[in-house]
C-alpha cells in the first residue's frame, strides 16, 4: 500500500505527511503547501499519471531535476526530503509515487502562478502564495515543468491541456 492516499485531499498535506512518515520529523511546520486547491492537485496528478502511462516513469527524476523545478525542490524542506527518499527507494512504485507527488505539487504551483486556464483568477490567494514560493526572479525566464508535460517533444497534446480545465469550464462531450 502506498504511503500517500490521493484523491480529494490536499496535496500540501500529503507532502508533509510523506516527509514525516519517511523521516520521522515533527508535523508542526508542514503548512506551507496547504494552500493548493485539492481539485487542481487531483487534476495535475491525473495528468501526470496519464503522461507517464504513455512515456514511462524512467525520465521523471531527470525531468524534475533538469527543469527549474530543482530550485523549488531545493528551497522547500519537505520536497527535498521526499526527493531524497524517492531517490534512495528500492521499490519502484514508492519511488514513482514520491516523484509524482513532487511533480504534481510543482505543476500545480506553476499553473497557479501563471494563471493557466483561469486557476489563478479562481484562487487569487493561492496564486499569491504560489508566486511567492516560486519567486519573482524566476517568473520570466524559467524552464517550466508544466511545459514539459503539456508540450512534449512529439508535439502539443491538447487532451493533456484539457484535463487541467476547472470543472465548471470543462467542455461537454
Amino acid at each position: 500500500m502506498s504511503l500517500i492516499s490521493y484523491g480529494e485531499r490536499n496535496i500540501g498535506a500529503d507532502v508533509g505527511r510523506q516527509a514525516d512518515v519517511q523521516t520521522g520529523a515533527q508535523t508542526a511546520a508542514h503548512a506551507s503547501l496547504r494552500f493548493l486547491p485539492s481539485e487542481l492537485t487531483a487534476k495535475c496528478r491525473s495528468l501526470l499519471e496519464s503522461y507517464h502511462a504513455l512515456y514511462g516513469y524512467a525520465g521523471l527524476p531527470d525531468m524534475l531535476w533538469h527543469s527549474d523545478a530543482r530550485d523549488i525542490i531545493e528551497c522547500h524542506r519537505d520536497l527535498t526530503k521526499v526527493f531524497k527518499n524517492g531517490s534512495k527507494s528500492r521499490c519502484a512504485k514508492r519511488a514513482n509515487d514520491s516523484f509524482l507527488l513532487i511533480a504534481s505539487t510543482i505543476v500545480a504551483l506553476e499553473i497557479l502562478a501563471r494563471d493557466f486556464a483561469g486557476w489563478g483568477r479562481r484562487y487569487p490567494a493561492a496564486k499569491k502564495n504560489a508566486e511567492l514560493l516560486i519567486g519573482d526572479a524566476l517568473m520570466n525566464s524559467r524552464n517550466w515543468l508544466m511545459d514539459k508535460y503539456l508540450y512534449p517533444p512529439l508535439g502539443i497534446h491538447r487532451e493533456f491541456a484539457a484535463a487541467l480545465l476547472p470543472s465548471e469550464l470543462t467542455p461537454a462531450r
